[in-house]
Order: structure tokens, then C-alpha cells, then sequence
């Protein structure tokens, strides 16, 4: 289900949407943005999958801190989520 969100851009912004749209193909901005959200939310899952294999590589046997445990979490959430 698609929800509509309403965003202000500044002209230069709004050019380069447009520019966007035009030069990717796109048929609409909001496919442009969605676009870029997915690349996005990509590019953080490999970030994180490649955290994920150095803490398994490093294999310390120590506690690990509150962060690493949320990242772990994180990474968790986009693998089910894929």
C-alpha cells in the first residue's frame, strides 16, 4: 500500500528530479525517490552485512557492547526483511 508524503525541495532539487526522471527513464518523481530510498536502504544492508562478517571473522570471545548487539539486530531486521 502506497502512502502519500508531501516533501518540500528547493529549486535546484526539484531540477535535478527532474533531470533524474528524465535521464533514468523514470515515470514519475516518485519513482525517483523510491529509487533512490531502495539504493539506499541497500548500500546500509551491505554496510552492515560487511560489519557483520568482521565481528564473526574477529571472533572474540569478550562481551560485546550495546552497539554491536543493535547492529547485529539491524542486520537480522534486513535479512528477514529481504
Amino acid at each position: 500500500m502506497a502512502i502519500t508524503l508531501n516533501i518540500s525541495l528547493a529549486e535546484e532539487q526539484k531540477g535535478w528530479l527532474n533531470s533524474r526522471r528524465e535521464a533514468g527513464g523514470f515515470s514519475s518523481q516518485s519513482d525517483v525517490v523510491r529509487d533512490l530510498i531502495r539504493s539506499e536502504q541497500e548500500r546500509e544492508k551491505q554496510a552492515l552485512l560487511i560489519q557483520f562478517r568482521q565481528m564473526e571473522q574477529d571472533g572474540s570471545n569478550e562481551a560485546e557492547p550495546a552497539e554491536i548487539l543493535k547492529m547485529v539486530k539491524q542486520v537480522k531486521k534486513v535479512r528477514r526483511a529481504s
